[in-house]
């Protein structure tokens, strides 16, 4: 039986690595390979700009955007966050929703927001309050939330959101057990396909590789007291971190968030992990003498 099939073209290989088979070299191969995915890497933020939808997906603060590769976040890849330790999984949900927050203030992006709840998670830190995601400026008519048994199943439905194109951001409940090398890529696909953005919130800090954009590590900080009342509760803060960011640096900063104009501030006097040399250190003495915690 003869089965005819449409010719083929030849898939270019990269440059460097037919010259390195010839010769044999394993480890000649292997430099050029990883020279041919950091080349990779460095056109991406260049592609994304080309194909991304509206105005940049930007955190608001100059010396933070002038971290990421493309002035900002991917508007159609994968960023995770995670807590710098285990009673700063709120304050990491929080940061996260602050993202989404920037993400859907752009005034040509239209399309809803959903977060996949892991039950586990749930019952751990609680039940997403909606009468506080409207007070910091989130809609209910934007925001879907669906909650899930399995981790597995938690991975496919946000695949499948991302996939559709209907929605601005999917968040989910990362499993640092299921969310491995390979499902992460799934998932950045996903989203340059849908032209959405993947946020993986994981429950605690893992090493474990992903195939995100962005990497953040959060850590809950003091609010700074509202000038009115010395007394009264200020305004959410983190202590926030960027390990690791496609064609970019990491950086450490200390952030806080005003709900009305949904942005982010830098807590003066602390830049980059660095206080200025212009700073007064008597203020921040100051400061630090105050305590942590204040009664509402």
């Amino acid at each position: 039986v003869m089965r005819i099939e449409p010719a083929r073209a030849p898939v270019a290989e990269p440059f460097g690595v037919p010259e390195a088979r010839e010769k044999g070299d394993i480890t000649t191969l292997l430099d050029a390979l990883r020279r041919h995915i950091q080349r990779l890497e460095q056109s991406l933020p260049q592609l994304d700009r080309q194909h991304r939808r509206g105005e940049p997906w930007r955190i608001g603060v100059d010396e933070i955007d002038s971290h990421l590769a493309t002035q900002g976040l991917a508007r159609a890849g994968l960023h995770d966050i995670s807590p710098s330790a285990y009673g700063d999984r709120p304050a990491t949900m929080g940061f996260a929703l602050a993202l989404a927050l920037r993400r859907l203030s752009d005034s040509s992006e239209k399309r809803p927001l959903l977060w996949v709840r892991l039950a586990r998670e749930e019952r751990e830190f609680g039940r997403l309050y909606g009468h506080g995601l409207e007070t910091l400026g989130l809609s209910r008519r934007r925001f879907i939330t669906v909650t899930l048994k399995k981790p597995v199943s938690l991975l496919w439905t946000m695949e499948e959101a991302l996939k559709s194109g209907a929605l601005a951001l999917v968040m989910g409940d990362a499993d640092a057990a299921h969310a491995s090398l390979t499902a992460t890529r799934r998932l950045s696909l996903a989203a340059h396909a849908g032209k959405s953005a993947g946020l993986l919130v994981f429950a605690k800090a893992d090493a474990a590789a992903t195939a995100s954009h962005t990497r953040w590590m959060i850590a809950a900080a003091p609010s700074r007291a509202p000038p009115y009342d010395a007394q009264a509760p200020g305004n959410p803060a983190w202590r926030v971190e960027l390990t690791r960011a496609r064609g970019g640096r990491p950086g450490t900063w200390d952030l806080e968030w005003k709900n009305a104009p949904h942005r982010f501030t830098v807590v003066p006097g602390l830049r980059g992990g660095e206080v200025h040399p212009w700073a007064d250190e008597s203020q921040t003495l100051r400061a630090a003498e105050t305590p942590a915690l204040r009664a509402g």
